[in-house]
């Protein structure tokens, strides 16, 4: 009976064992099954990040490079305006130009029949001054 007793004792501790171990490699499977879902998961968290990050950069580069146009389009505009004007402006001096020749002229001839009438005025004194200094007839 000692036999059967330690038999049954010995199968006891076999089956035992064998179920420990059963249970080990159970264990080590759901371990490695967690780790190969958490690492699925924040891979395609990663992945999703990623693209989303990825198209709200490239729908902001698309904004700015619309408004980029937008402002060179108004830009183009003003510098056509300033282009006409600096025309216009060009003209208008160059319209002044040739007045202000033509006045410059016009002072030139003043200034020549002023010195004449001053010469004849000088003359006329002179004149009148030896008028002055003559006899008079009268008396």
């Amino acid at each position: 009976m000692s036999n059967q007793v330690a038999g049954l004792d010995n199968t006891r501790e076999v089956r035992e064992s064998a179920r420990r171990k059963k249970e080990k490699r159970k264990k080590i499977w759901v371990n490695i099954l967690i780790f190969l879902l958490s690492i699925g998961f924040w891979g395609a968290a990663v992945y999703y990040g990623y693209t989303y990050a990825k198209d709200y950069i490239d729908t902001s580069i698309r904004n700015v490079q619309q408004e980029n146009a937008i402002n060179i389009q108004q830009l183009t505009s003003e510098i056509q305006s300033l282009n006409q004007e600096i025309i216009n402006l060009r003209l208008s001096i160059e319209n002044t130009d040739s007045t202000l020749s033509n006045s410059t002229s016009v002072q030139e001839r003043i200034d020549e029949r002023l010195g004449e009438l001053d010469d004849q005025l000088k003359q006329l004194e002179k004149s009148l001054g030896i008028l002055k200094e003559a006899p008079n007839v009268k008396n």
